[in-house]
């Protein structure tokens, strides 16, 4: 396989399963930068074994990467003993910005999950897969516009509770 073709294979098949990819991914790291580093791995992974992946068994390949890659970046944040690397342990933040930060994450996952259907996948695709308007809109079959509304009225469902949380005196 020349260069110019391993790269438009491997364009092919990003452009074919990132969102896949993506919500695997998310699934199994549910942290912004976890789910970053294991994204790296999985698309350094997709690169190395671009030939094998083009088959009817892609997706299965894939998948299979994406829990390779996962499980790379947790040995990486936590070290393959179970310790806290010394450049993760030595954060600037202290243990109120730290528990601050984690319920806020566990607000947001909260809320999205109990938006409807159709604004908690437009929202996700939106801002975690970052998808554009008109693949959101073909991936929920519908309209720009509806698509457009369905991340609008998410977003600010979402901002009504953290507000709302804010001010029954529960600092996020």
């Amino acid at each position: 396989m020349t260069d110019a073709e391993r790269v438009a294979a491997f364009e092919r098949l990003r452009a074919r399963y990132f969102g896949f990819l993506s919500g695997v991914l998310w699934k199994l790291s549910g942290d912004r930068e976890l789910f970053a580093e294991a994204m790296q791995y999985a698309l350094l992974g997709l690169w190395r074994h671009v030939e094998k992946l083009e088959g009817r068994k892609g997706a299965g390949y894939i998948y299979r990467i994406a829990l390779s890659a996962n499980s790379r970046a947790w040995r990486e944040r936590i070290g393959r003993n179970g310790d806290m690397p010394a450049r993760s342990a030595a954060s600037n933040e202290g243990p109120e910005g730290k528990t601050q930060r984690a319920e806020i994450a566990a607000l947001v996952r909260l809320t999205i999950a109990r938006l409807p259907e159709r604004q908690s996948r437009a929202v996700v695709m939106r801002y975690l897969e970052q998808m554009d308007y008109p693949s959101i809109a073909a991936r929920l079959g519908c309209n720009e516009a509806a698509a457009r509304s369905n991340v609008c009225k998410a977003v600010a469902r979402l901002r009504r509770e953290l507000v709302r949380h804010k001010d029954l005196g529960r600092e996020p």
